[in-house]
């Protein structure tokens, strides 16, 4: 039967760890309500997620397995309308907003509560918001749920009301090395988007509001094909007509890695330059030795409708299930 247990670590502080009957052991952090570890019982014991040695690796670099929120991406020009109201985020990006701001939803303390079921067991992590807190409207409730089940799935749900209309578009930025070592790059892991088209992005990484076809392009992984040297940092527009949305093998072919969501977009951010040799968990980061996988609504789309609305109401709560699962 699947557990769950809470433990406290020196370098990492809380930790809540789920583990199902394969053997298959999630390791959760409140801060940021993270995903910290994801071992499959491959050899003796392999590490998917990339992730810091430390709690406070996390804290400085803030992104790694975290919840983002209120919105995932880029506010363009730190100013959004609601309604008829206009509202002003702040700038923590050369003039636009990223990922909810410098005190986003990656920087609470999550309250957690946890469950254990036949077949799975998680944590509800919840938090909340006051109106105005980091220029976003309403008294806002957070909630994410991490399940793992028998099947071997991660199932992270997000959950969210208010009592006043205002933007919402999470994500998790968790980054994935299938080999377990992210001192090794992930050029030859084999990938697959069942997406047609991207969304285009201006220099500054927020979407001009068009969409380009991926075939022909660096974009197009329709059919499986190694990550090679591609640097992304982009929104792949869903087609969901496929069994799930996006495949990643490892390259000994030992570990493969689905993805399905009922979200219309998912940005894929390859690392640079710019986080190698971070301390990680197995030694030195390698230049490109991560990929995050972050599903959820087109960036911008508060601004370009046509992609779909990210606006939560009072009467419309929201609810959204990302499944992530590995294959061994």
């Amino acid at each position: 039967m699947p557990n769950v247990k809470q433990t406290t670590s020196e370098k990492m502080g809380t930790i809540y760890e789920l583990s199902n009957d394969s053997g298959t052991i999630v390791r959760l952090s409140p801060e940021g309500a993270r995903l910290l570890d994801w071992v499959v019982p491959v050899e003796e014991g392999r590490d998917i997620v990339v992730g810091y040695d430390t709690i406070e690796g996390h804290r400085q670099a803030r992104y790694y397995g975290a919840t983002i929120g209120p919105v995932a991406g880029r506010i363009a020009g730190t100013r959004f309308e609601v309604e008829g109201q206009e509202y002003q985020t702040e700038d923590n990006d050369g003039g636009n907003t990223l990922h909810g701001g410098s005190k986003g939803l990656d920087t609470d303390i999550w309250i957690a509560e946890t469950f254990e079921e036949a077949d799975r067991a998680g944590v509800i992590f919840t938090t909340s918001r006051q109106d105005g807190d980091g220029g976003f409207p309403g008294n806002v409730r957070y909630q994410v749920t991490y399940t793992l089940t028998n099947d071997n799935e991660l199932l992270l749900a997000y959950d969210a009301n208010t009592d006043k209309a205002t933007l919402f578009n999470p994500t998790n930025h968790g980054y994935f090395n299938l080999t377990g070592d992210t001192q090794q790059p992930i050029d030859d892991h084999l990938v697959q988007i069942n997406a047609e088209h991207v969304a285009e992005t201006n220099d500054d990484v927020t979407t001009t509001g068009e969409k380009t076809p991926v075939a022909g392009t660096k974009f197009d992984f329709r059919q499986e094909r190694p990550m090679g040297t591609t640097m992304l940092d982009d929104p792949f527009l869903l087609d969901h007509e496929q069994e799930w949305d996006l495949k990643v093998i490892s390259p000994d072919q030992k570990v493969q890695l689905t993805v399905t969501t009922d979200r219309p977009a998912v940005v894929i951010y390859t690392t640079g330059e710019g986080e190698a040799g971070a301390p990680m968990k197995t030694g030195p980061f390698a230049k490109h030795g991560g990929m995050a996988i972050e599903t959820q609504g087109v960036p911008g789309s508060e601004k370009f409708t046509h992609f779909g609305e990210i606006v939560l109401r009072p009467e419309e709560p929201f609810h959204s299930v990302t499944t992530y699962q590995v294959h061994f």
